[in-house]
């Protein structure tokens, strides 16, 4: 019993120390896993609020041939306007290629010089995956989140020091509210009284 105990709480801290991701992949394997290590794991998992979904079916690549990427231009060149996506610059057009074929829908990208308007270049679906490709195309991409997230924190601006004025401040508790000490003096303050705690 007593050795049970102490297995189990080795799992608990060994499984803490993973991140979600570990987490997550190591649950997708849990009938793999002893009774004592599955009931560690599920317990990370909900105290980290971390669902399992199922592994997704790997993606079949296809190779196309001659004719096959002959049709797809000529399709290309007509497709209706809903399978049609235009964006600016050849790493955005292909950035999109990729999380399509990752979705497993087959598409097309036409450069902007291989265009008669020679626009920005452009991916193309089928009409029966147009749906889902404005859908994943819809989602954020890391690089308007990191814009986003920039933007937010532009507007933080550290406090400065109510003793000396200084601007080099540390954030040092946040509970129960931000306790700051500045660098230069030393002095330390709460955030919402402005009052020293020296």
């Amino acid at each position: 019993m007593i050795g049970d105990a102490a297995q189990y709480q080795e799992l608990v801290a060994l499984y803490g120390s993973y991140g979600d991701d570990e987490l997550v992949e190591l649950g997708r394997g849990m009938p793999d896993l002893t009774e004592m290590a599955q009931e560690a794991l599920k317990g990370e998992l909900t105290r980290r609020g971390l669902k399992i979904a199922p592994k997704g079916k790997p993606v079949e690549t296809r190779v196309l041939s001659e004719d096959d990427l002959s049709d797809m231009r000529a399709y290309a060149a007509s497709a209706p306007a809903e399978c049609i996506f235009d964006f600016e610059d050849e790493r955005a057009v292909t950035a999109a290629y990729y999380a399509l074929a990752g979705e497993g829908i087959e598409a097309i990208v036409v450069s902007g010089g291989a265009r008669p308007d020679r626009k920005g270049p452009r991916v193309v679906v089928t009409p029966k995956d147009a749906e889902r490709a404005a859908a994943i195309l819809s989602r954020p991409s890391a690089e308007e989140l990191k814009g986003e997230t920039e933007e937010a924190f532009a507007e933080f601006a550290l406090p400065q020091c109510p003793a000396c004025g200084g601007a080099e401040t540390l954030l040092e508790s946040v509970d129960p509210v931000n306790q700051w000490r500045c660098d230069r003096c030393g002095h330390t303050w709460l955030e919402e009284s402005v009052s020293s705690i020296d």
